[in-house]
């Protein structure tokens, strides 16, 4: 059976960068760097992190595609797909850089369309193919400038770009490159519809693949650090994608476009933090959101047996005291950790932090009174402590390039997204039958129709036949799953 040897292949696969990570970290790997190839700490993480994803799907595929005639073929695709992501990851020169960032999108391709007969999977496929494509010229064109106006070669080469050589343009590029290639607004409908494609598919798209445009930004960090039009352009793009997102998740009741919903947020989350220059923080990011999604999906069946036993559950929202009780200790905490730990000020992360933090506290406080507030206070110390210590010895162990210069109006922009969207939280939680709450409610569950110009446009530069349903009706279908 070919499932066996394809999990040895990545067992050892997986071994090796997790040693590698141990190894770049002390210096030991620099001699191995050649050939087009660098084992950077960056680098090596993500690459143990696609071994340890790739192995844990493969072995899923291998029950789920036990009785399938066509197993074979799908094996095939999926570990052609994985080694893309992986050539993706350790690539150093500029040429196998872009061959595995297009061998990453044609192998997922084929996937994607693993079932003809699906037509929302064919018009999410083809829809991605367009803006791949698109994705794949302006990265191209990206290179080949750095190539021929910097004479620079390899991602390893770009320390030597400056502040005052450095094209504001190419920068603007690469964020464009990297908001298509995470589904960011407009251009995210294709990521709610390809559930569509079997189970694996969408774990190790949601894990290992719409997370690339992060990672090229983090590889490409010297160009975008002093680029402080390209940081805006990303903040903006990103912030509106985090708001929308976030807020649509809400209003769905499907769990798999609930997670692609999720996804496109988390997403949006992360480019917003590589545009505040919090690199560090961005590469945790998507390392655990990684493990996180693939995990959710892949357990995604067991939900509907948690709503067979939770279905006589009374859902209880928390009264406004309580909201009010866990927002002042939140903040406390959040004021007391900033104080203590932080070497520069920030809103931005810290407001994210206290945001969740009263939320938690809040229903906690309301289900088991006040007699428990200052344990359930220690509790929330504790877990902010342990996410402070968890993030520094990240920075140890797997250190990124250094952090972009601070920029307060990007701070503050994230700032009034973050609150927007405890607004919108909080108005349909509390207020969800009044006018505007039902307005919003409908609005957004349709995704703001933003989906729908996408696809028209698709359709227009390139029509599809699809085999029963015609265009338009499977593209509200898709949507409104």
């Amino acid at each position: 059976m070919p499932w066996r040897g394809t999990q040895i292949v990545l067992v050892m696969l997986m071994t090796l960068f997790l040693a590698s990570c141990i190894a770049v970290a002390t210096d030991l790997l620099a001699p191995l760097q050649g050939w087009g190839i660098a084992l950077t700490p960056l680098s090596a993480g993500f690459a143990a992190m696609i071994c340890f994803i790739g192995f844990v799907v493969t072995r899923y595929a291998a029950v789920q595609f036990r009785d399938e005639q066509d197993s074979g073929k799908f094996w095939r695709r999926l570990v052609s797909t994985i080694a893309a992501i992986l050539l993706t990851a350790i690539a150093d020169h500029f040429l196998l850089f872009w061959l595995g960032w297009v061998a990453v999108s044609l192998t997922l391709h084929r996937l994607l369309v693993f079932y003809p007969e699906r037509p929302r999977a064919l018009l999410a496929a083809h829809k991605k193919f367009i803006f791949a494509r698109i994705a794949e010229t302006l990265l191209g064109a990206t290179l080949l400038s750095l190539y021929f106006v910097y004479d620079i070669q390899a991602i390893s080469e770009l320390s030597q770009i400056t502040e005052h050589n450095v094209s504001n343009w190419l920068a603007l590029l690469l964020v464009t490159v990297a908001a298509m290639k995470c589904a960011q607004l407009p251009v995210h409908g294709w990521l709610l519809q390809v559930v569509e494609a079997p189970t694996p598919v969408s774990a190790l798209l949601h894990a290992g693949i719409i997370n690339l445009g992060g990672y090229l930004l983090l590889q490409f960090s010297p160009m975008l650090t002093p680029a402080e039009g390209a940081r805006w352009l990303l903040a903006i793009v990103a912030g509106l994608s985090m708001l929308v997102a976030a807020s649509v998740t809400m209003t769905r009741i499907s769990v798999k476009v609930r997670l692609a919903w999720s996804t496109v947020a988390q997403m949006a989350l992360m480019l917003v933090e590589i545009s505040l220059g919090f690199y560090a923080l961005a590469a945790l990011h998507l390392l655990a959101h990684s493990c996180y999604k693939a995990y959710s999906f892949l357990s995604a069946g067991s939900v509907v047996e948690q709503g067979e036993r939770q279905q006589f559950a009374q859902l209880t929202l928390p009264r406004v005291r309580a909201l009010l009780l866990g927002t002042i200790l939140a903040f406390a905490l959040v004021v007391l950790a900033a104080w203590l730990f932080a070497t520069q000020l920030y809103f931005a992360p810290w407001l994210a932090v206290g945001m969740a933090l009263a939320l938690w506290l809040a229903s906690e406080v309301d289900y088991f009174g006040r007699r428990h507030s200052l344990r359930t206070a220690a509790i929330a110390a504790f877990w902010l402590g342990l996410y402070v210590a968890g993030a520094w010895l990240f920075k140890l162990l797997l250190p990124t390039p250094q952090s972009g210069q601070y920029l307060l109006g990007i701070d503050l922009w994230v700032c009034a997204v973050l609150l927007g969207i405890a607004a919108v939280y909080l108005w349909l939680l509390y207020r969800p039958r009044r006018a505007l709450g039902h307005r919003l409610f409908i609005a957004l569950n349709a995704g703001l129709y933003l989906d729908e110009w996408a696809t028209r446009f698709s359709l227009r530069v390139w029509p599809l036949r699809l085999p029963s349903s015609s265009p338009g009706s499977v593209a509200k279908e898709g949507d409104q799953a």
